[in-house]
Formats: structure tokens, C-alpha cells, sequence
């Protein structure tokens, strides 16, 4: 949270991000918050031994890419080439 929202600032909601964030858990993954997830959702699979979990999961995971592609070119041309040397320097996943 603290990466996200500075101190007394107003959040505005928007789809257009307003500027990069490479500190905190962005630092080792691009995109810390979908990484999160999908480890839950294979968590949740290995507990419940659920294969449908494990599907739901591989489902998931598939929308996720996709959605990251979106995000990507979204980016790279709002942010330009701070975009393409964070994208150099953070893997996509882990």
C-alpha cells in the first residue's frame, strides 16, 4: 500500500496509471499482485487435492497473461522508455 498511495494523498480512480512504481515487491516482479493470486489458487488446489481447483487455476493463469499483454503495451506507451528499461530490469512474473 505504502508503494501505491502516498500519505494524505487523494486516490483517484482510474484505468490510466499516473506514474511507474519499482520499489517494494515491484522491484522483484512486474506484476507481484497477479503472482500472489495464482499462488493462492494452486495452494487452494494442493490442499482441497481438487483438480477442478487446478483447472480454474490454469484458466486463471492463462487470463492473467493476457491481461499483463494488454497492460504492457499500455505502458510502454504512456511511460516510454522508463517503461522499457523497468521492464529490462524486473522479470514479468518472479
Amino acid at each position: 500500500m505504502v508503494a501505491h498511495y502516498r500519505p494524505g494523498a487523494t486516490v483517484e480512480v482510474s484505468l490510466t496509471p499516473e506514474f511507474l512504481i519499482g520499489e517494494g515487491p515491484y522491484k522483484f516482479s512486474r506484476n507481484p499482485m497477479y503472482v500472489c493470486e495464482q499462488a493462492i489458487w494452486e495452494g487452494w488446489a494442493i490442499y482441497f487435492g481438487s483438480p477442478g481447483l487446478l483447472a480454474s487455476g490454469a484458466v486463471l493463469g492463462g487470463a492473467m497473461r493476457y491481461a499483463v499483454g494488454r497492460e504492457e503495451k499500455t505502458l510502454r506507451s504512456q511511460f516510454g522508455n522508463s517503461w522499457v528499461e523497468y521492464a529490462n530490469r524486473v522479470r514479468r512474473w518472479l
